[in-house]
């Protein structure tokens, strides 16, 4: 015995000496080489552009072509096109229509052309019709949506099916009665099916049946059965009653979790997710109106194009007309010389710098609105204004104007809201600051047999032939009843919360007053303005009056004694009439932006131009589903989601005048036109005739017509 150990001893310590000696070798070898040794390849070299194809831009492959609109579009519009293009008549009220069928996207007057157009750049924060719709589907923390609310109270199915099989070999006799050395054999099997059902209140309700299936190679001394069928049918039942319960706490926060509890917060309930709606609404219908008022005062700013092209080409005629007489004279060398035609073909080229710069203007300003209205670049038609602005005196009443401001504007409406989901989730983060106390309860049938089912081919007879018998006699039953008491020492989390809310609840309030602060500053800078607006209309006006006497006098002056009173002098009084033309237009089309803004900012912008918001048309089943809802309503308690619901677009009068049918208020909204468009009074833009001097050629050649008219 000795001997034998001391060999073995031997052949330990031999085999630890090679270990040793080929870790050394292989220190050495990996010591002696270096990190840019040469390696040797077999086989000829292959094309190898991996780098090439890794750093290549990729490209996604959608289905989406561009456009039809968009790449069939014509040559956008210069100033020195000479298409004869097809006049566009439209009315205010049938571009806006346009604009609201054709736009998806909500677009602004300042996105054109600015180097942080969201449209371009962050396109996901962009406004569209698709953003109520996104938000009413939402499913992330934050931003749920009404039916991802309410899956938290769908009932849940689980189940589960298992098949196990297990050989070990026995080390005793003693142990399940098989011989030492033979194998045991198990196999056993496990199935459970569940309904888990959440309530209003908080509870939960679990109703599941479990089956577990254990077999052996085990004789039936000393087991009952060879294979037996265990299993329960159990009811449980589970209540918060301080923290965390009553349909209160649920519909605001949603069932209670401690899992999740610092992600979700106390803003998962139904009702924060409706709130959510009516905000997303209110951020929809705000950029409605500022899209329709930017419509609407690129529609004035494009009148004002037309109306200052017309002045300007009136001006050039005239200066045309003068220079041709001149021209003439010097000819017939009875003018006063060649200054004199120098000078007013100099003031001729002066107005028709100006007429191109107007036309470029008309272009410009038909772009954009072509913008805004969905249309495309150009499709053969220019638009041209044909309703006129307002002319009449317009006093609207101060008291009138912050009350509809403080009504209708969607941002006092929209953090209203965000005050009220504040408020709800105060209380429920305060029904929070109780301790957790559950009711817990359960309920069982235990069964128990050699086969599932009683199909005959079992050894057992009796009440333990059926597993399913054995749980329907309800001979075996077991139950529990009790509660689960649990509560932080400090509930500094809970304090954090009540504390974190009540400081954005002040913060929302305060942002509510300045609010309301801003809207009176802004609707009295729009009161400055329409006053101010008129003032200059009504001057420019007189000016304009003033400059027509002036030319018509000049003209009879020249035409009387034209060695005291030169030619240039009628030049210079064409030149003041057309800007006069332009003071009085410029004015005019201001005053009628203002009154536009007086409305844009008391919120009714969407109301005096007949646009209202409403939801698409149901389905059937949603018909029956809202009145099945609606008879259910005419028996539940009153709401605690607000106490003023307020109309997002009142349908024309204010609910504070209903019912006095003698009241007449003193802001006078602008007549309605009807659809159809009505013929303009105003002038067709003049052709530009070719001059045909008989002096010095020009240093321009003129087209033979515009292309506007």
């Amino acid at each position: 015995m000795h001997y034998r150990r001391s060999a073995q001893s031997a052949g330990k310590a031999g085999s630890q000496k090679s270990l040793a000696v080929c870790l050394a070798v292989c220190l050495l070898l990996a010591a002696c080489r270096q990190p840019h040794d040469p390696i040797q390849y077999h086989g000829k070299p292959k094309p190898a552009d991996y780098i090439d194809q890794a750093t290549r831009i990729t490209y996604p492959d959608l289905d989406l072509p561009p456009e039809p609109d968009v790449v069939f579009s014509q040559h956008p519009r210069t100033v020195r096109s000479k298409e004869k293009e097809e006049i566009w008549d439209l009315s205010l009220a049938e571009c806006i229509q346009l604009t609201l069928t054709n736009s998806k996207v909500i677009r602004n007057q300042g996105q054109f052309l600015s180097p942080q157009n969201p449209i371009m750049s962050y396109p996901d924060n962009v406004s569209s019709v698709y953003d109520p719709a996104i938000q009413e589907s939402g499913v992330l923390f934050g931003q749920r949506g009404v039916e991802a609310a309410l899956a938290d109270f769908d009932t849940r199915l689980t189940s589960q099916m298992l098949w196990g099989r297990n050989e070990t070999v026995q080390n005793n006799t003693l142990s399940l009665g098989l011989p030492a050395g033979e194998t045991l054999t198990q196999e056993t099997g496990a199935f459970s099916t569940g309904l888990r059902k959440q309530l209003a209140t908080g509870g939960v309700v679990n109703l599941s049946q479990s089956w577990n299936y254990t077999g052996s190679n085990i004789g039936t001394p000393p087991l009952l059965f060879p294979s037996v069928y265990e299993g329960t049918a159990q009811l449980q039942f589970r209540q918060p009653l301080l923290a965390g319960g009553g349909v209160e706490y649920t519909r605001i926060a949603g069932p209670i979790s401690d899992n999740i509890q610092g992600v979700t917060g106390v803003q998962q309930g139904v009702i924060i997710t409706r709130i959510n709606d009516d905000i997303a609404l209110a951020d929809f219908e705000r950029n409605v109106q500022q899209m329709v008022h930017d419509v609407e005062t690129l529609y004035w700013q494009l009148h004002l194009a037309y109306r200052t092209y017309n002045a300007m080409a009136e001006a050039r005629d005239s200066a045309l007309e003068i220079w041709r007489t001149v021209d003439s004279q010097v000819r017939g060398d009875t003018g006063s010389g060649g200054a004199q035609e120098a000078e007013l073909r100099d003031s001729y080229l002066t107005f028709e710098g100006q007429v191109e710069a107007s036309r470029d203007a008309i272009y410009a300003g038909e772009a954009q609105l072509r913008l805004l209205m969905g249309l495309p670049v150009n499709d053969g038609r220019v638009i041209r204004p044909i309703d006129e602005p307002v002319t009449a005196e317009f006093a609207p009443d101060w008291q009138l104007a912050l009350e509809q401001a403080f009504r209708h504007r969607p941002e006092v409406r929209r953090q209203k809201w965000n005050i009220r989901s504040l408020e709800l989730q105060c209380r429920a983060a305060e029904n929070l600051l109780m301790p957790r106390l559950d009711f817990v309860s359960s309920y069982q049938l235990n069964g128990f047999g050699d086969d599932l089912f009683d199909i005959g081919n079992g050894t057992a007879t009796g009440q333990y032939a059926s597993a399913y018998k054995s749980l329907a006699s309800r001979d075996q039953t077991g139950w529990n009843l009790g509660f689960e008491f649990s509560v932080p020492f400090g509930r500094r989390y809970a304090h954090a919360q009540v504390r974190s809310l009540e400081l954005r609840l002040s913060k929302a309030q305060a942002m509510l007053s300045e609010q309301e602060v801003e809207i009176s500053h802004e609707v009295a800078a729009v009161f400055r303005d329409i006053d101010r607006n008129f003032v200059a209309m009504e001057n420019a006006f007189n000016r304009l009056q003033v400059s027509k006497e002036r030319v018509r006098i000049t003209e009879s002056q020249y035409h009387n004694d034209p060695t005291q009173y030169p030619i240039e002098s009628i030049v210079r009084a064409q030149q003041a009439l057309s800007q006069a033309h332009v003071a009085f237009v410029t004015a005019l089309l201001q005053y009628q932006t203002a009154i536009g803004d007086l409305y844009y900012r008391t919120g009714r912008t969407l109301v005096v131009n007949n646009v209202h918001l409403m939801e698409g048309p149901w389905c059937a089943a949603a018909q029956v589903d809202a009145d099945r809802n609606y008879k259910a309503r005419q028996y539940a308690h009153p709401p605690i989601i607000d106490r003023d619901i307020v109309d997002p677009v009142s349908a024309g009068s204010d609910s504070s005048f209903d019912g006095d049918p003698t009241f007449i208020p003193d802001v006078l909204p602008i007549q309605q036109r009807s659809p159809e468009p009505t013929p303009s009074s105003e002038p067709d833009i003049p052709r530009l005739p070719k001059p045909e001097p008989t002096g010095p050629p020009l240093l321009i050649q003129l087209p033979d017509e515009l292309s506007l008219e």
